[in-house]
């Protein structure tokens, strides 16, 4: 009968999920999200929130976690990731629960989790759900509190997670769902062995979701041990340049580029543009930051080592529109929702193209246009080429003609410009000797910075020494500056006209009169050679494809047009006959090779694809290793430490006598968890115990379920049941003549007491939602 009503139940939710989906795929007005198939709790959340329509990542992502698989999602900043994991999360749990921890959301830094539990929070403000923060920077007996109270959802950063499970020896056996955020960060800032101390801490049929704006080497590795058969989610248009992005690419002297970055910043800031600079190492930014501030314009800076107070501090300046300016790291820079970007400035060309695409995709969203804004010196000329062949898109350098509309359009920044921005960045040097210490701790950062960073492709390099180098020199001022040096613009096409200039006099031509006898010789010489030269001239100048066919003393004439010219022709018979053979001879090679080069022009299928280099970064594929392995990409840290770290990936281990794979950092005392491995002695102290003792609160033995204390005394009364009226009759004598025992409760008695209350609301509520569901099933039926 049990069994009857439980399939009864199942096909009825079945049925009524059937007709639920039914009914919101008609709703037009819903959008997608009825599509989807939510629960109305968490759907009135969206609504409330504001969401109309999900984005791409929450439409690939959301029914691929409901349906529990194992995802790697790789979208850009601001595309809606937090969003894309909350929903079905949310959706999976569904109610509250005593069990314990269900859902543990991974997060790098303190105010990307705040970020998410404020989502959270509002998301699920009609499900009942309880969440909980675990940051550094907490005080960590108010989150041992919060661990007490059993939340649903828990949002933390590793190394404090880390510290309460191994404080509180917490087992994580309730977990259901758990979600890397940022999940390029996480590995980055070191976090690698306290994510894998936390997997082995969960149950092995839990879901495990990573979401990243890049693909690391590390993630790729970590996935394969991680995940079970995982989905790689990435969104291909995400990826590529928006249309409506203007990019403008200016070069000039490696030396000027702090200069023309003045100019630039005053530039937009007159605009009023909300601008974006990315910088290579934390020291630029120091550097561009002070330099900016003489300049009188307001900055605000992110790097890695930022403190994360200032760090929220200057997010919310720039946000609020306090400060139009932002100079970042690339690490420091992800992971930082920034909406309504104008302008993005590359100070330093990014070393890989897909490094180009995540910073500049942060321009030019929802529709709006933006700029892209690049300076590259001489050896920043090869990463370049590789972006435009990665782009699949013609180099077009800028000339006299080119209009600001050009897209993607190389132009040379003009030199007078730069000259009065020297002038300024001379006098402030010159009353600042802080200035002068950020620079040279500028330039040592670069020359780390050099040696770590990848190399570009061989035939980049190539091309950057020849025909490149040239198309350069050649370049005109480009029109985003054209207005503002019209004086530029006569400059260099005179330089251009010098450079072409060869002299036809040679060295012993120079200073000497006309009765030197090295001057006669060269006049000899150049009577006689003249015409050989004029003739090689001509036939550089013009190449076999765009020479017309005409008969000169040079050529032989045809033997048909001989004939058809001359009534006899006289000739030697056996010179003749030998030459007319071998001329048929090779004028039928001749026809053959063209014949088979037209026939291959007819029938020629490409090697490779127009926009192979671009789709060779871009590629889908059902495997998970081959997609992840073309998806991934290295971005480089933004200081001494980090720089230092990358170079130096191994180090020497005394007692292993081998190189080994770490940061140094092992000296430090450690502890052995219960399955063998190692962890910092700081993560045990003790501070649990003594939080417990204050508190006047049991040990909860077991992490995740509720401590039933009813079973504990059960068990003591079944042992001794024979002697249950003679232990009451002894305790009631003792306490003759005591005072009576006190009815103020005690924290855990008031802590029990909620939980009970709470779980009987739960299930209550869950009997509610199923008898409304069996109600309108029984109304849809009848009608």
């Amino acid at each position: 009968m049990h069994n009857g009503e439980v399939g009864c139940s199942s096909d009825s939710e079945e049925l009524y999920d059937a007709l639920k989906s039914a009914q919101n795929r008609k709703q037009r007005q819903a959008g997608g999200w009825q599509a989807i198939g939510l629960d109305h709790t968490i759907f009135k959340g969206i609504q409330k929130k504001g969401f109309r329509q999900p984005t791409p990542i929450q439409r690939k992502a959301i029914p691929l976690i409901i349906d529990g698989k194992d995802i790697v999602a790789m979208s850009r900043t601001g595309s809606g990731k937090t969003a894309a994991f909350v929903i079905p999360v949310l959706q999976k749990l569904k109610i509250r629960d005593m069990k314990g921890i269900r859902a543990l959301i991974i997060e790098p830094t303190r105010e990307l989790a705040m970020q998410t539990f404020a989502v959270v929070k509002e998301l699920g403000r009609f499900t009942g759900l309880r969440c909980a923060v675990l940051v550094g920077g907490d005080r960590i007996e108010e989150q041992f509190q919060s661990v007490h109270e059993k939340p649903d959802i828990v949002i933390a950063t590793p190394g404090r997670l880390l510290h309460v499970v191994v404080e509180m020896d917490f087992r994580l056996s309730a977990v259901q769902i758990i979600v890397f955020d940022e999940a390029d960060r996480l590995f980055e800032m070191g976090f690698a062995e306290q994510l894998h101390e936390v997997l082995k801490r969960l149950p092995e049929n839990r879901q495990t979701l990573l979401f990243s704006a890049t693909l690391p080497k590390s993630i790729i590795a970590f996935s394969k041990a991680g995940l079970s058969d995982p989905v790689l989610v990435r969104l291909d248009l995400a990826e590529k340049i928006s249309d409506k992005l203007s990019m403008i690419f200016l070069h000039c002297r490696s030396d000027d580029k702090l200069a023309a970055f003045i100019h630039l910043a005053r530039k937009v800031v007159a605009a009023n543009e909300q601008t974006v600079v990315f910088c290579a190492t934390m020291k630029h930014v120091e550097y561009l930051a002070a330099i900016v501030e003489k300049a009188g314009i307001c900055c605000v800076v992110l790097y890695s080592q930022l403190d994360s107070v200032a760090r929220n501090i200057n997010i919310q300046k720039f946000r609020k529109k306090e400060c139009s300016l932002l100079i970042v790291t690339d690490i420091a820079a992800r992971g930082v929702d920034i909406p309504l970007l104008d302008v993005a400035i590359n100070y330093h060309f990014p070393p890989k193209p897909k490094l180009f695409v995540h910073r500049v995709g942060r321009v030019a969203r929802a529709g709006r246009s933006g700029k892209a804004i690049s300076l590259f010196g001489a050896d920043e000329v090869p990463y370049v080429i590789d972006l435009f062949l990665f782009l699949n898109r013609p180099l077009k350098f800028a000339t006299t003609s080119s209009v600001n509309k050009d897209d993607a359009l190389v132009g040379i920044f003009p030199d007078d410009i730069i000259d009065r921005e020297i002038d300024f960045l001379k006098n402030v040097h010159d009353n600042s000797d802080e200035l002068d210490e950020l620079m040279k701790k500028s330039e040592n950062a670069m020359q780390k910075y050099k040696k770590t960073r990848p190399q570009p492709s061989a035939e980049s390099v190539r091309r950057a020494k020849g025909e490149v180098k040239e198309a350069l020199f050649k370049a005109s001022v480009h029109p985003l500056l054209q207005q503002e040096s019209t004086e530029e613009t006569i400059r260099q096409s005179f330089l251009r006209d010098l450079h072409n200039f060869k002299s036809t006099t040679t060295i012993f031509e120079i200073q000497s009169g006309s009765k030197a006898l090295s001057a006669a010789v060269m006049k000899e010489k150049r009577k006689a050679h003249q015409n050989y030269i004029q003739y090689k001239a001509a036939s550089v100048k013009y190449s076999d494809f765009d020479q017309p066919e005409i008969s000169g003393p040079t050529f032989e004439a045809d033997e048909d047009i001989l004939k058809n010219t001359f009534q006899t022709v006289i000739k030697s018979t056996k010179f003749s006959e030998v030459n007319a053979l071998t001329q048929k001879k090779n004028k039928g090679r001749k026809r053959k090779a063209e014949e088979l080069l037209e026939e291959k022009k007819k029938h020629f299928i490409a090697y490779a694809p127009a926009e192979a280099n671009s789709e060779r970064g871009l590629a889908v594929d059902n495997d998970f290793n081959a997609l992840a392995k073309a998806s991934a990409i290295e971005i480089l840290a933004d200081d001494e430490v980090g720089l230092y770290k990358q170079e130096k990936r191994k180090r020497w281990d005394r007692k292993l006598k081998k190189f080994v794979s770490g940061n140094g950092d092992d000296s430090r005392k450690k502890i052995r968890t219960e399955d063998g491995t190692y962890l910092p002695a700081t993560y045990k102290s003790g501070r649990y115990e003594r939080w417990q003792k204050k508190q006047k609160l049991e040990y909860q033995n077991n992490g995740d379920e509720e401590t039933n204390d009813t079973q504990i005394k059960q068990h003591d009364f079944r042992r001794h049941s024979g002697n249950r009226k003679r232990r009451g009759r002894n305790r009631m004598e003792n306490k003759q003549g005591k005072a009576p025992r006190s009815e103020l409760r005690t924290s855990e008695q008031i802590l029990k007491q909620r939980n009970k209350k709470a779980k009987i609301q739960s299930y209550q509520a869950y009997r509610r939602q199923q008898n409304m569901k069996k109600k309108g099933l029984t109304g849809k039926l009848r009608g």
